[in-house]
């Protein structure tokens, strides 16, 4: 490789005892797109934290396009420009605000009409073309939003940009709308690209080169064409897993459906829908955003307006608003985990029982051995280790946040369990831990769970049954043995096959 665009040597932190990364030396070609693997907590954030400036680390050094950078010190945009993967997006400026955020070409008066014309076509370039600049970024889905965030990295014009799970919100086509504006600059502009993601898929797909962290140590830098998904796996975990395997269901038969759906349809998003979910069954709603997949688990949980019936073992609850959906034992888990799925400022015992208070209080006074009794269970199911309890949930990884949200929701012991985007931004070993704990759930207590998911090896890896959706209706309804991802693409991608004439 010749002189590397960024060079960074012998990084550390520790944050109290625990050490985030040791001694991590990393270089960056010029011009390729480079793949950052890794499991939550492996030392990733840490790592891109530390290239940008916003933390010290203990020991090491940074340089970038040849010049030495002084660490602990936000770097200058037009060399590395970040995307996170908590948005950072402000929801009551424009979309044109949000992008020009931090620019350095804006001064002390803030004139918009110079760059309007490069913004628009800056998101353009990522599939934003319906959005006017001067819309509220509140009033666009969490999709269009992570798209912004990815405008704006783009819209500086650094030699180097980096990607934290760009495309965790987003649906195929919209993924693929960023990897052809990714692979544009990286050829006509030589941009290199740092992308992190748990979608192995992707990093085949879009790397020239990966680099491997695990506990905080740099594992291996390896050509991607040399790797394999397994050896990718083994690298980034420590051992070997098992992936793309049929898990078998646990739905119970011969009973009164634990979810039964009847002309249910969500005005102007969805048709009318029935169906029945057996107690123990684990059902995947896949589709394009938009598709009214996302719209119809939403309106079971009472976040969207809905008509028809809906029955919980046999009985009708048709939730109205989130409120009745809890109390009838519907609990939803958000893709949007930062704004609705946990407190980010509250310790992770507080969030795991911060749903059931209820139970882990007596005559209006929280019993603190309660909480601890309940959240240390939740956490050990969900692979969150007891000893952080005490710890603010900021303190933890985006994957490990997810895990937070879910093990509150479970806390409930719902009858029915939605969860939107279930494993969004959580690495491939944590995933299976959750999968096998949703399993578990739901073949000891017969637990009925609804996920939505833009990821297709989540809805193959995950459900015992699959309903694809195109534009507002279903297409298919198939248990898990039967499909495969071409089928489901086609489904979602083209809609039912037309009739011939006879």
């Amino acid at each position: 490789m010749s002189a590397p665009i960024l060079s960074a040597r012998g990084l550390k932190k520790s944050y109290g005892g625990v050490r985030a990364l040791r001694g991590m030396d990393i270089d960056l070609a010029a011009g390729e797109i480079h793949g950052l693997c890794g499991e939550n907590g492996a030392g990733k954030s840490t790592l891109v934290k530390i290239l940008g400036g916003f933390v010290m680390p203990d020991e090491g050094e940074l340089g970038i396009d040849g010049m030495q950078i002084e660490l602990g010190t936000p770097v200058d945009p037009a060399l590395l420009s970040i995307v996170h993967q908590e948005l950072s997006i402000i929801p009551h400026l424009s979309v044109l605000d949000n992008v020009m955020l931090g620019a350095r070409e804006v001064g002390r008066i803030y004139r918009r009409e110079p760059f309007r014309a490069h913004i628009r076509q800056v998101l353009d370039s990522v599939g934003l073309e319906h959005v006017a600049l001067d819309a509220l970024a509140e009033t666009l889905p969490l999709a269009e939003r992570q798209l912004i965030e990815i405008a704006r990295g783009i819209a500086r014009g650094a030699k180097v940009l980096l990607l934290d799970e760009p495309t965790a919100t987003l649906s195929d086509g919209e993924i693929e709308k960023v990897f052809a504006v990714l692979r544009r600059l990286k050829a006509e502009k030589g941009t290199t690209i740092v992308i992190i993601s748990h979608r192995l898929n992707e990093i085949f797909a879009l790397t020239d080169r990966v680099t491997v962290l695990r506990s905080g140590q740099h594992v291996m830098t390896a050509d991607t064409s040399a790797l394999t998904n397994a050896t990718l796996v083994e690298a980034m975990i420590g051992h070997e897993i098992k992936i793309g395997e049929i898990a078998p269901s646990h739905a119970r038969h011969g009973v009164t459906p634990r979810l039964s759906l009847n002309n249910w349809s969500v005005p102007g998003r969805v048709a009318p829908v029935s169906m029945d979910v057996q107690p123990g069954q684990i059902l995947a709603l896949v589709g394009q955003l938009g598709s009214g997949a996302d719209a119809l688990l939403e309106s079971l949980a009472g976040l969207q307006p809905a008509k028809g019936t809906l029955s919980l073992d046999g009985a009708d609850v048709t939730p109205r608003n989130i409120t009745q959906a809890y109390a009838a034992g519907i609990a939803y888990v958000s893709e949007d985990r930062a704004r609705r799925g946990v407190f980010l400022e509250a310790p992770i015992g507080t969030n795991l029982v911060s749903q059931i208070l209820d139970r882990v209080s007596r005559k209006g006074w929280i019993l603190p051995a309660a909480i601890r009794e309940k959240a240390t269970g939740l956490a050990r199911g969900f692979a969150i280790d007891p000893a952080r309890l005490p710890h603010d949930v900021s303190t933890l990884s985006g994957g490990n946040q997810q895990k937070v949200s879910l093990g509150k929701a479970a806390a409930l012991g719902p009858r029915l369990l939605l969860l939107n985007e279930p494993t969004r931004g959580v690495d491939i070993g944590a995933r299976s831990e959750i999968y096998d704990q949703l399993r578990s759930l739901a073949e000891a207590e017969g637990l009925a769970i609804l996920f939505y998911s833009t990821d297709l090896e989540e809805v193959l890896d995950a459900s015992d049954r699959i309903v694809t959706f195109y534009r507002g209706a279903v297409v298919r309804d198939a248990d898990r043995p039967e499909m495969d991802a071409d089928a489901i693409l086609h489904d979602i991608l083209h809609g039912p096959e037309k009739e011939t004439a006879a």
